[in-house]
């Protein structure tokens, strides 16, 4: 099993089985569920900036 930690609200998800996914510049970025997603395509740059820090849901 291969966990990648949700860029949006950093949970962690197992790739394997995960339902959601983006590709951003030749990365593929997992996502606990729809609205992680929605959010994270809307605008990239502000979660996979070094700064930012994932809240939780």
């Amino acid at each position: 099993m291969a966990i990648a930690i949700d860029p949006v609200c950093g949970m962690q998800v197992d790739t394997e089985k995960a339902t959601f996914t983006s590709e951003h510049e030749g990365t593929v970025y997992y996502f606990c569920g729809k609205g992680c997603k929605l959010e994270f395509d809307d605008d990239p740059a502000t979660y996979l900036d070094p700064g930012y820090e994932p809240q939780g849901m």
